[in-house]
């Protein structure tokens, strides 16, 4: 390798301990370019110089992203001398990437941020070690292109770039989240409870996003029609009325009247394991009933939960009222055996809810195309490994 005198390099240094730096400086890039990084740095003592005040550049020239005129006008201009600014200007790089290590930069850039806005931010949110920020990169980046700036810079700022990852894996379903907060008249916008927003606290986020993803489930699983079978007949007890909960209008509506959980119970309703009932007292909502297996008599059904609003203990009266109406049931017994119950996914719904993202965010690869159990499962392994790295112990990850 051809000796290069950098104005790095430290005064009085023997050549072959300058040859030895420069190549420490060369290992520190991805190990696909360094070929490339090797050659533009033996080539100029300036462009030696630009791996330590702009890696990012190097990098762009090295991989020969963009036009070749635009690599050859950056290259002339490293050459000359010309302010950092001229050289990103001319490779079309933001000049906040000029912060990153080496180490940030694999495969394709994509398309970086480029606002005043996130450009004066993203400096406080920059990571804190070289070995996390490639990841950290392509996060940012990711986030930007599947939601926007405002949740990029967010997402920059969080803890959870120890352990490296795929961004559309982990942050797919939230930057999706993120976005339709802000599409007031998207269809998917009105299964949202809880907005985000830029404030937001990462496991509230999470937590959400987890939960619009339930309620997207009840919407394309639970369709009117779909479970006819209540196990337990409606009927009166005590001046309080059973009313079956069976498809996600009903199940919606109850969620929102009583601000308890019963959206969050598709999975659960869809493999038979249990049944939600509203009690009601002169035709007001008063307490949600779950019906499922007994805890250790086979074949028996039991009340499993039996909440008042906003999941608060219900009443005496309303205990005494439900197991009076237990007790006139023709029969408890029941063989509750979920594993075998398929209930399609409506795929034609899905992309209905999906639709106005796809067109903004050019398809949304990140964002399965059909809906299935195989599909929703592969989103719920992300979300819920996205809640494992941050330490987010909610019963909806459970």
């Amino acid at each position: 390798m051809r000796r290069v005198k950098s104005s790095y390099s430290v005064p009085g240094a023997f050549p072959d301990e300058e040859t030895r730096d420069v190549e420490k400086m060369v290992n520190r890039f991805d190990a696909a370019r360094r070929s490339g990084v090797r050659r533009l740095v033996n080539s100029s003592p300036r462009v030696l110089d630009l791996a330590v005040a702009f890696p990012g550049a190097l990098y762009a020239l090295a991989s020969r992203q963009g036009a070749h005129q635009r690599r050859q006008k950056a290259l002339d201009l490293v050459v000359a001398g010309a302010p950092l600014k001229d050289v990103a200007l001319a490779l079309d790089l933001p000049l906040w990437l000029r912060r990153l290590p080496p180490e940030a930069f694999s495969g394709s850039m994509g398309a970086l941020p480029k606002s005043e806005t996130f450009a004066r931010r993203i400096a406080n949110h920059l990571p804190t070690s070289a070995e996390n920020s490639a990841f950290w990169l392509r996060s940012v980046v990711f986030g930007a292109h599947a939601c926007d700036d405002y949740f990029a810079l967010w997402l920059a700022q969080q803890a959870i770039f120890m352990e490296p990852g795929e961004p559309e894996c982990l942050f797919g379903l939230l930057a999706a989240y993120a976005w339709f907060s802000n599409a007031d008249l998207a269809r998917a916008r009105g299964l949202i409870v809880v907005p985000w927003r830029p404030e937001m606290a990462l496991d509230t986020a999470v937590c959400a996003a987890k939960s619009w993803l339930n309620r997207m489930r009840l919407v394309l699983q639970l369709g009117e029609g779909v479970i006819t079978d209540p196990w337990l007949q409606p009927g009166e007890a005590r001046g309080y009325s059973f009313v079956p909960l069976l498809d996600h209008g009903a199940i919606l509506a109850e969620a929102y009247a009583m601000q308890n959980c019963a959206d969050q119970y598709a999975d659960r309703l869809a493999r038979d394991k249990c049944r939600l009932f509203s009690i009601r007292r002169r035709g007001v909502r008063v307490a949600t009933l779950e019906i499922g297996p007994h805890p250790r008599e086979a074949g028996v059904l039991a009340i499993s939960q039996l909440k008042a609003r906003h999941n608060l203990p219900a009443s005496a009266e309303t205990w005494q009222a439900a197991h009076t109406w237990m007790g006139v049931q023709k029969d408890l017994r029941r063989t509750v055996n979920g594993t075998q119950t398929e209930r399609p996914f409506d795929t034609e719904a899905w992309s209905q809810l999906m639709a106005t993202y796809r067109v903004r965010k050019g398809g949304a690869a990140w964002i399965p195309e059909r809906a299935s159990k195989d599909t929703f499962s592969a989103i719920d392994n992300g979300i819920g490994e996205l809640a494992r790295r941050a330490g987010i112990t909610s019963w909806l990850f459970t």
